[in-house]
């Protein structure tokens, strides 16, 4: 079963240190331009991931670094790739359609006005944390000494909502989560998170949270990282089904996070219509189906993206 595919997370673009090879089918790796087509994709948030060993101006120079490279095979290879900036760019025109995401938000030491350039330079979602504690937030392995979002973070979401910046909740510490969910007054998402019901890691979500999402209008994506599902793709139809009578089939994507972990339960990006036929054979309907794959994520991001 083939689905036109709307991918909410990898970290291709940063793993790979020779962009220009994502351009043809690679042997290595979980995500190349081809394989991804030939999977269905058609939209990818690609994420720009600051390691924790970086802060402040290092942290700074070492996103904008990445992004530049990103920026400059996106022009070498417009016949190929575009990137997605405001809500019209979302219609199909035969290129796979790239939304960039900062993943961890330390490269704004804290600073609106930083955002706002990532935003000029493309940047439509914002991860607030990866796991470590920023200066916006707490990340999940904080663990027990988190906190809610600082002064700065509930500036900057504020920003995000008046800019068009999609926010993500994926690697928040629960404090941050529910501190995120008193201020945030737009739909937020979770680009590559399961549930905690199904498989108890603390980076998936509790179903309260998912609920909070959903109630706002955002969308859960399902992630194929192994250890989150805490099995195979048997135990990840078993999120999906769980997601399915917790927060309803209209509240659910994908976020594979492929090039970000090792072992996905999807072999690789072109490996898509294997989990859709999975996922027929349990039950769930083509239209179901097609609102996990794309049509979820499209309506959120018609509500986020500048016009």
């Amino acid at each position: 079963m083939e689905v036109a595919v709307f991918d909410a997370h990898n970290d291709s673009l940063t793993e790979r240190e020779d962009l220009n090879a994502l351009t043809r089918k690679l042997n290595d790796g979980h995500w190349d331009l081809v394989r991804f087509a030939e999977g269905g994709g058609r939209w990818q948030i690609a994420a720009v991931f600051t390691p924790p060993k970086f802060s402040g101006v290092e942290a700074l120079a070492y996103a904008l670094h990445h992004i530049e490279r990103v920026l400059e095979w996106v022009e070498q290879n417009r016949d190929k790739v575009r990137l997605i900036l405001k809500r019209s760019d979302l219609q199909d025109d035969g290129r796979i359609g790239i939304l960039l995401s900062l993943e961890g938000a330390s490269p704004l030491m804290g600073r609106v006005e930083i955002l706002r350039l990532f935003f000029r330079l493309g940047v439509r979602c914002l991860t607030l944390t990866w796991n470590h504690r920023n200066e916006l937030a707490d990340g999940v392995g904080v663990g027990e000494a988190a906190g809610g979002l600082t002064e700065a973070g509930k500036a900057v979401v504020a920003e995000c909502e008046k800019l068009g910046i999609a926010v993500d909740v994926s690697h928040l510490s629960e404090r941050s989560f529910w501190s995120l969910m008193q201020v945030a007054r737009k739909p937020v998402f979770a680009s590559h998170s399961n549930f905690r019901a199904v498989c108890d890691h603390p980076r998936n979500l509790t179903d309260e949270q998912a609920k909070a999402i959903a109630e706002k209008g955002g969308v859960v994506c399902l992630t194929f990282v192994p250890s989150f599902v805490g099995g195979d793709l048997t135990k990840f139809l078993c999120h999906y089904h769980h997601g399915v009578k917790t927060v309803g089939a209209k509240a659910l994507g994908l976020g594979s996070d492929f090039d970000g972990c090792k072992d996905p339960i999807l072999p690789d990006a072109s490996s898509f219509p294997q989990l859709a036929e999975a996922l027929r054979e349990s039950g769930v309907s083509a239209t179901d189906i097609r609102r996990l794959f794309n049509i979820n994520l499209f309506h959120y991001f018609r509500q986020i993206l500048p016009t």
